[in-house]
């Protein structure tokens, strides 16, 4: 699948723009503040809803206007959507896919996957586990059709079981209404993130060989006390309840767990060097594109903010090579000359676009 096309009007400093992407490479070239970055910020809406800059909706419309749109086509197994958003000032939000009103959040997530490469790519490997959560969850959203919903139970459960542990008088294991959905879904989620960080592990490791890594990395699913089993999940709950009780929280369970990042054995995050951090979480994306692709024939829109400046020369083309053989649709910024980006053997191939104070052209 592939973005065709993208239109946004009053969209940060864009008036209104249009543009149509190849199914590959696409870069958009210019300086800084010349609007490259708020195109990619506009697909993003597009598909999730929001931002990746910021939660707010009024700092995304452009000044003086009333309400942003951004609307794009996706080609998807031969046949095309028109997928398309509103946002006001006043937080009304109107949301359309083919023309029809659109309820649901992960329709659009489902037509217009994506994956993000910003200028903060290390914070993969440095931040605390919530990113990786998150980057796991988006993952298995995709290729699992039970899990939005098993996870969203399980939140409801984590939620409820909070308020009761707050305002309930029991002091009893056995009488908390909310520890059968929070193990039953909690070990589904856990089995489910556990195969899907070792099947990315094994990805990992051949995209780090083809990038030519000079160190070994590997991932590891730590799932916070709670495995796929039942009865050891229902275990971990009826220990930690006193002090669940005390603090009315539950500590143990998926919403607790990591995926560990290691680098020659030991945590990257305290060792990785900076460059070496990038280089990580670069191959990590390659991996979970490779991995969405063999689980579900899905290959998700990759957004790379001013890449350039995330890795040398050497490991900049042959992250690009190894897009271009998985067959991933890009769309990256850059304040380079293209041919600094992706390299002499690529540079021909790529669909390069001029950005400046809003607007585009093609690229000379």
């Amino acid at each position: 699948m592939y973005l065709a096309s993208l239109h946004a009007a009053d969209f940060r400093n864009i008036s209104q723009i249009n543009i149509d992407f190849s199914p590959g490479v696409n870069l958009l070239v210019g300086k800084n503040g010349a609007g490259k970055t708020a195109l990619l910020e506009a697909i993003h809406v597009l598909s999730r809803g929001r931002s990746f800059r910021t939660p707010q909706i009024r700092p995304l419309i452009r000044h003086q206007s009333q309400e942003l749109l951004v609307r794009g086509e996706v080609v998807l197994d031969s046949h095309s959507h028109t997928l398309a958003r509103v946002k006001s000032q006043t937080g009304e939000n109107q949301a359309r896919i083919d023309g029809q009103r659109a309820s649901k959040q992960s329709r659009y997530a489902e037509l217009l996957p994506l994956q993000t490469l910003l200028p903060g790519i290390s914070d993969l490997v440095f931040d605390g586990p919530s990113i990786r959560r998150e980057f796991v969850d988006w993952g298995l959203f995709h290729v699992e059709h039970s899990y939005l919903e098993t996870a969203r139970r399980y939140r409801k459960a984590l939620l409820q079981r909070a308020a009761w542990l707050k305002d309930g008088d029991t002091e009893f294991f056995d009488q908390d209404p909310w520890a059968p959905d929070l193990v039953k879904c909690g070990a589904m989620i856990s089995f489910w993130r556990t195969q899907f960080v070792a099947s990315l592990n094994e990805r990992l490791l051949s995209v780090l060989e083809t990038l030519t890594a000079e160190f070994h990395c590997e991932l590891r699913y730590q799932a916070a006390g709670f495995t796929d089993d039942e009865e050891a999940a229902a275990g971990q709950l009826a220990r930690s309840f006193d002090r669940d009780k005390r603090f009315a929280t539950t500590h143990a369970g998926p919403h607790r767990a990591d995926m560990d990042i290691l680098l020659n054995g030991e945590s990257a995050k305290n060792i990785a060097s900076r460059g070496q951090a990038k280089l990580i979480a670069s191959a990590i994306l390659l991996a979970y594109a490779n991995e969405l692709s063999r689980r579900s024939a899905l290959q998700p829109v990759l957004l790379l903010d001013d890449f350039g400046a995330e890795l040398d020369l050497l490991h900049r083309e042959r992250f690009f090579q190894e897009l271009q053989r998985a067959g991933n649709q890009v769309i990256a910024t850059t304040t380079d000359h293209p041919e600094h980006m992706v390299g002499s053997a690529l540079v021909n191939s790529a669909n390069v676009f001029h950005v400046e104070q809003g607007s585009v052209s093609h690229y000379p």
